[in-house]
């Protein structure tokens, strides 16, 4: 091989090395912002479903407290379902 084609196809290697280097970078950089993406979507999810959570034993806590007779009754009529569901195995 020429010098001038040795040098013409280094030249080439090269060039490709670099897209192949950019491309690589640019993957990796997408790559890192799905996965704050991501993060961030889970942290938003987690914060919501708490405050529903915290919620929904607020009602539940206040219902008891205006009814607790009926909320004993539902509460041992559960309880006695499953004992019987249980039973039977």
């Amino acid at each position: 091989m020429s010098g001038t084609n040795f040098r013409t196809v280094s030249s080439e290697a090269d060039r490709a090395g670099q897209t192949v280097n950019q491309a690589a970078t640019a993957a990796g950089a997408a790559v890192r912002d799905a996965a704050e993406n991501a993060r961030d979507y889970a942290a938003d999810l987690n914060k919501r479903v708490s405050k529903q959570a915290d919620q929904a034993v607020q009602d539940l806590a206040h219902r008891v407290e205006e009814q607790p007779i009926t909320s004993l009754l539902i509460a041992g009529g559960l309880g006695l379902l499953a004992g019987l569901l249980l039973a039977r195995r």
